[in-house]
């Protein structure tokens, strides 16, 4: 099979669902392989990844912390990500294991998710060569990706909070699908159903978009490598893959 690139909009907490997606290339255009669902626990969402486990190239882009090494504070990649990425209003919110212990029962659910990628050969790493034949997965952080990808002076404040107007909120989710729309002629192109680019806001639609996102993040990653991606932060401290922007800011 050929190379898949998946993306999961990890909730932290089993509780609550996560959105997956996949794409594949076919002539040189990215394509859902299905729309992206919603699936509630770590076994389905391993079951789903299991599906591509005969491809040639398989990786997996995570919107959650996959390696959470403080007790308290902050990790070292959500310093650098809202150092960086905080004047455009992407900045990372703190990840350590006494807020992650209070969802999941306690269990750090990235980990435990990488953990069960492990078991696919799936290898936990965002260190992997440029359209090489690689099985991995990594951490993502979608808000910063949107800042790089769709060249975005502010993030895009389309999900449902308190401070935010319901105009407000529904004009982003609306600048949303027309970013990634746009995306039909980037490098590489990527052709989503209308149905998923039109659909109007809710919780279910915004977890299958992100998803579909992150999907396009782990191919944009492998087909452009370091020219366009750095990872902000280590395994050991905690990391996040962006964009790689304002190198001058000391965001090693």
């Amino acid at each position: 099979m050929q190379a898949a690139f998946l993306g999961i909009d990890l909730a932290w907490s089993a509780r609550n669902v996560s959105g997956v997606a996949a794409l594949q290339l076919h002539n040189g255009r990215a394509t859902l392989t299905e729309m992206p669902i919603a699936l509630r626990t770590d076994e389905d969402i391993l079951a789903f990844v299991a599906r591509y486990a005969n491809c040639t190239s398989l990786i997996v882009a995570i919107d959650a912390p996959l390696c959470v090494p403080n007790q308290t504070g902050k990790r070292r990649g959500d310093a650098l990500i809202s150092k960086v990425f905080g004047k455009y209003g992407a900045g990372a919110h703190p990840a350590n294991r006494t807020i992650l212990g209070k969802y999941n029962g306690g269990v750090m659910r990235g980990e435990a998710l990488i953990a069960g990628l492990a078991a696919l050969n799936v290898q936990h790493t965002p260190h992997f060569p440029a359209q090489g034949s690689v099985r991995c997965a990594f951490e993502v952080y979608p808000h910063a990706a949107m800042i790089g990808l769709f060249g975005l002076a502010r993030a895009l404040r389309y999900k449902r909070k308190g401070g935010l107007s319901r105009a407000a909120q529904e004009s982003a989710w609306r600048q949303y699908s027309d970013h990634l729309a746009a995306l039909q002629d980037a490098t590489p192109p990527l052709d989503l159903p209308t149905p998923l680019l039109q659909a109007a806001w809710s919780k279910a639609e915004e977890d299958r978009r992100d998803a579909a996102l992150c999907a396009y993040i782990a191919l944009h990653y492998w087909w452009h490598g370091s020219a366009f991606w750095q990872v902000y932060g280590t395994l050991e401290e905690g990391y996040i893959v962006a964009p790689r922007l304002a190198l001058s800011d000391g965001a090693r």
